[in-house]
This record gives structure tokens, C-alpha cells and sequence, in this order.
């Protein structure tokens, strides 16, 4: 890192730790019709049993996790970092050590960071997976309300970011461009009538079924992934390379980290792009979900992208 990069990110807001964190966890923010709101990553067994779960769906309580910094100006709005995990739509809670990590770090800024659980599970069907990926933004957006409607949290309106990881930033890149793009979707309601400003998306190894639609919002993109990631394709085509024989039965084509930048830069949309080299789908995590280089990489990307979006 240059000289001239570590003064301009001293000199933005929202850059340095300056607080101790209060987390306020399994907070409810509304029910839904689903199968299951979280599964441990990591864990074959558990995973194994997933695929056997009970395919009527219940009424199930969706949770955050609220990290608030302790001690900042009582009077002063404090950003917001909405965190969604990945998983594939099917594994994934809000609690693995990468949302932590980021939420911690991020309220000792200044920001609220919430990370969030949404409802997992689908049936092996094409149809069932598309409404998965809903089901998700579906949350997401009630999560948002939920949010936006707490005085206390005093969260800035105006400076809202989103981060998301795999089958999270899909759903990060949906809200930001689809639910509340300009051209209206037709299969999910947007729940907030208020006026906010989503400010910029980490974007890490998410993708977009059609690129057309970043032309419908002016949200800022910073991506990462591997170019040799075995799960999302980096440019064009379709997740997991192993399947990828059966993939187009389940799954729509997908567009990476790198086709989203190509695009983003073709139609003038502020885009940051971080390609990797490591055969790995998940960078910021070990397999052994310790944290690797790329976690603190990314956190520090994530720092200095969003700051310069505050104005």
C-alpha cells in the first residue's frame, strides 16, 4: 500500500477503530413460511441431514445479529452494513466467524453492521432454486425495514452499504439492482416506501443472472473473487464446475465477479475489481473457518471503498 492510499484513508470518516462494540444477538425481525434459517458451514454431517428435512414449510422466526459501536456522538447518524451470508441458498448462518469478524471491526468504525439469517433450504428443482434466491431478497428487504424503523439504532438513511459472500451477494447485488432498481421486478414486493440510499456492495464471488440489470440503479461495486473459483464462474457460465454437465437443469447462467466489472465499466458505474489467484471459493476463510489474509484484504478494501462513498 502506497504512502499517498494510507493518508487519503486516514483522512476518510469511518476509517479507524474508535470504539468497543456491542453486540445484541438472535434478534428478531419478523416470521416467514420456510424450512430452516441457519445451518452450520463446515459441518458434512449436518449438511448430509439437510437434504432430508421436512419438505412442508412452517412458520419460522427470521434473526439478526446487531453490532453498535459503544460511546459514539449520541446525537450523530451512524452508516448501516447489512451482512448476508453464503451457502448456496441451502447452508450458512449469521454467526460464522467472517460476519462476525467484519461486524465487530466495522461498529468499532462507527457503523451499525447487522448480519442477518434468511431462509435456506429448496427442493432439487430449477423452479424451487429461483424461489430460494427470492425468498432471500425477501428477507433481506424485511431485515432493511426492520432496520430503518429502529430510532435507536440512528441509522443514516443516506449511507447504506451491503456485503455479501456467494449466494449473499447475490442477493446483496438483487436488492441494490433489481428490487429497488429503477425498472420495477415482478416477482418480490419492495417492502420500504421511505426514501434511502444504498451508497456501494461488496460484492464477493456473488454473481447476476442478466447484466442488464446493473443498468437499473447507480450503486458502486467492489468485487472480489478467484479466478479459479470451482463454485461461481468468474466470467460466464454456470456454478459448480463439477456438476456442470447438470448444472443448466437446476440453474440458470450466471455471470461473475469479472462480467459484472466489464459491465459495470461499459455503462460508466463506479466498479473496483480484485481478481484472485487461490482455487477457492470462499477466500476469507480457512478450511478449518479460521481466517485467512484475504479476510483482513478485503476488510480494509471494504473500509476505504465505503468511505469514499459517504459524500
Amino acid at each position: 500500500m502506497s504512502l499517498l492510499t494510507v493518508f487519503l484513508a486516514m483522512a476518510l470518516p469511518f476509517t479507524t477503530p474508535a470504539y468497543e462494540v456491542k453486540v445484541d444477538t438472535d434478534v428478531p425481525y419478523g416470521t416467514a413460511m420456510g424450512y430452516y434459517t441457519h445451518a452450520p458451514i463446515g459441518d458434512k454431517k449436518s449438511t448430509f441431514k439437510l437434504l432430508f428435512h421436512s419438505g412442508i414449510p412452517k412458520p419460522v422466526t427470521l434473526e439478526m445479529d446487531i453490532y453498535t459501536p459503544v460511546g459514539d456522538d449520541a446525537e450523530a447518524k451512524r452508516p448501516l452494513l447489512l451482512l448476508m451470508h453464503g451457502g448456496s441458498f441451502f447452508i450458512g448462518n449469521k454467526a460464522e466467524p467472517g460476519q462476525k469478524g467484519w461486524g465487530e471491526y466495522f461498529a468499532s468504525l462507527g457503523y451499525v453492521a447487522v448480519s442477518i439469517d434468511y431462509r435456506l433450504g429448496f427442493h432439487a428443482t430449477k423452479k424451487e432454486i429461483r424461489q430460494a434466491e427470492l425468498r432471500a431478497l425477501e428477507d433481506t428487504d424485511a431485515a432493511l425495514e426492520y432496520l430503518l424503523g429502529r430510532k435507536d439504532l440512528r441509522i443514516d438513511r443516506d449511507r447504506i452499504f451491503l456485503c455479501g459472500t456467494s449466494a449473499g451477494a447475490i442477493t446483496a447485488l438483487n436488492l441494490a439492482f433489481r428490487l429497488y432498481g429503477e425498472k420495477p421486478m415482478k416477482e418480490v414486493t419492495p417492502r420500504i416506501t421511505q426514501a434511502f440510499h444504498i451508497r456501494g456492495i461488496a460484492n464477493l464471488w456473488g454473481s447476476v443472472t442478466d447484466l442488464s440489470v446493473l443498468e437499473n440503479a447507480s450503486v458502486p461495486i467492489l468485487s472480489f473473487q478467484s479466478v479459479n473459483d470451482p463454485v461461481m464462474p468468474y466470467g460466464a457460465g454456470y456454478p459448480f464446475k463439477k456438476l456442470s454437465l447438470v448444472a443448466p437443469l437446476f440453474v440458470d447462467k450466471m455471470y461473475g465477479t469479472q462480467a459484472i466489472y466489464e459491465k459495470a465499466v461499459s455503462i460508466g458505474l463506479k466498479a473496483e475489481h480484485h481478481p484472485c489467484e487461490e482455487a477457492r471459493h470462499r477466500l476469507h476463510l480457512a478450511d478449518d473457518l479460521s481466517y485467512t489474509p484475504r479476510f483482513y484484504e478485503i476488510r480494509d478494501a471494504m473500509v476505504r471503498f465505503f468511505a469514499e462513498e459517504m459524500e
